[in-house]
């Protein structure tokens, strides 16, 4: 069985993404709108250590990090690809 290469942000479901109130950064995670953390991830204690609450929080599922949309759903596209 072959893996999925992802070429667009099309082809990524589920998505959510996300405008953080504190830190001026957006994130998006390959993950249902309703997960847990995703409720979590918009505090401001998390946005003093965002990439490694995510790590904590939100791995195995792919998440992208960045300062604009763009920046954050490439991110995002990359992990999706070097998943496992």
């Amino acid at each position: 069985m072959s893996k999925r290469i992802y070429k667009e942000w099309e082809d990524i479901y589920p998505l959510t993404l996300i405008q953080m109130r504190y830190g001026d950064k957006y994130v998006a995670i390959n993950c249902e709108e309703d997960s847990g953390h995703i409720q979590n991830v918009n505090r401001e204690e998390v946005h003093y250590r965002l990439e490694e609450w995510m790590d904590e929080n939100v791995s195995p599922c792919p998440y992208g990090v960045g300062t604009t949309i763009m920046e954050c759903m490439n991110n995002l596209l990359e992990s999706m690809n070097n998943k496992s």
